[in-house]
């Protein structure tokens, strides 16, 4: 099967976005549409902040993969974050995925990046196992995360705070 990985450009937002989406829905990993598609428009329209790419049979999308920076001084500097990388279900297990992460392993090496982080859900043990396989590792670490409050809630929040001192 013939593969190519296109990086996409903004005219690519449409198809990518309904892509992500598709990819979200099938790992029920919940999401806001207008979120998404303004996070996709900032990293297709500002290269700075990562990459995108399509994997193409045939110049048709079949999957994606999206890769942002992080500054971490534990690795040295930037890293990728891979956040997204997704294969159409009838084209998996064809070796597409991993074709894939040579791609943007290759990618991050020209730019000196020396670390790819991903996150993956607990019952997604499928992928798991790809990516230890691909070689990753599992850190003795748990993912947090914290949504940036409003200006309001988060001086409620600090007021009240303040007031167990």
């Amino acid at each position: 099967m013939l593969i190519s990985f296109r990086p996409c450009q903004p005219k690519d937002h449409r198809t990518l976005l309904r892509l992500m989406m598709a990819y979200y829905r099938s790992a029920k990993i919940a999401f806001d549409k207008k979120s998404l598609g303004r996070g996709l428009d900032t990293l297709l329209r500002n290269t700075s902040q990562g990459q995108a790419w399509f994997l193409e049979n045939h110049k048709r999308p079949i999957g994606y993969a999206l890769l942002t920076y992080n500054f971490d001084v534990e690795y040295g500097g930037q890293e990728g974050l891979l956040i997204d990388l997704y294969v159409d279900k009838k084209y998996r297990q064809q070796g597409i995925g991993t074709v894939a992460l040579y791609e943007i392993e290759d990618f991050c090496r020209e730019r000196g990046i020396r670390t790819i982080q991903l996150q993956v859900n607990h019952h997604n043990k499928a992928a798991e196992k790809f990516y230890r396989r691909s070689g990753f590792e599992v850190l003795e670490r748990k993912v947090l995360l914290m949504e940036v409050r409003s200006k309001e809630i988060a001086h409620a929040h600090r007021a009240n705070a303040s007031k167990r001192r």
